[in-house]
């Protein structure tokens, strides 16, 4: 009897999957040891990287009329959107499977997104943004910073609210815009350099390296 007890005492188990997500488990285990819920985390495949967002900012500084900010939002966000619901949710995994689209989600996360819009204003002009002048074209650049945030915003939703996880995408693209500052007082007198264009440039290309490099922070 003691045998027995001991041989099974001694037994290990052993679970596969065909999830490649479940084989980092080892890297979020000691993060995550004592958090509420399964772990949260963004697979690493070329599959998450947004094409669209260099894209969008080729167009924005090359082929728009004027650099237009209202027509390059509203390309966007139908772009944003098809990622988040065909790339970034694809390779968000929740503990260890991926939760499938909410439409209802989708919607509530829009509206957030649209909320963040006000406090993300005020934020740009105790940095520094123009008060009265150029008000609506403040909103506007929070409008694209938001849009571009728009998937994480989702994914914080959609998992219980694990924000913590995710504060990395919204800190890249508040630092895109931040560095591009620099190139609104230099002596150029170039028309991409009017307030908000080079932020609203910086914030694209924090958001293309927050969401492609995201899974090695």
């Amino acid at each position: 009897m003691t045998a027995k007890k001991k041989s099974s005492a001694g037994k290990k188990f052993v679970s596969f999957s065909d999830d490649d997500g479940v084989s980092r488990s080892n890297r979020f285990s000691n993060s995550h040891a004592n958090a509420d819920g399964p772990p949260v985390y963004v697979r690493r495949t070329w599959f998450i990287i947004p094409f669209h967002l260099p894209l969008l900012t080729y167009w924005f500084l090359k082929y728009s009329d004027n650099y237009d900010i209202k027509t390059l939002a509203w390309c966007l966000i139908p772009c944003q959107l098809a990622y988040l619901v065909m790339q970034f949710n694809q390779c968000t995994v929740y503990g260890n499977k991926i939760v499938k689209i909410n439409i209802l989600l989708l919607f509530i996360s829009a509206v957030t997104a649209l909320l963040l819009t006000i406090p993300c204003t005020i934020i740009c002009i105790l940095f520094g943004a123009p008060f009265l002048e150029k008000l609506d074209r403040t909103w506007w650049l929070s409008l694209h910073c938001c849009i571009l945030a728009y998937p994480a915003i989702y994914s914080v939703c959609n998992s219980d609210f694990k924000v913590g996880y995710f504060k990395k995408y919204f800190i890249l693209i508040a630092v895109g815009c931040w560095i591009s500052c620099a190139a609104i007082p230099l002596d150029w007198d170039r028309p991409w350099q009017s307030w908000p264009i080079p932020l609203i440039v910086g914030g694209y290309l924090g958001a293309f390296v927050g969401y492609t490099f995201g899974t090695l922070i």
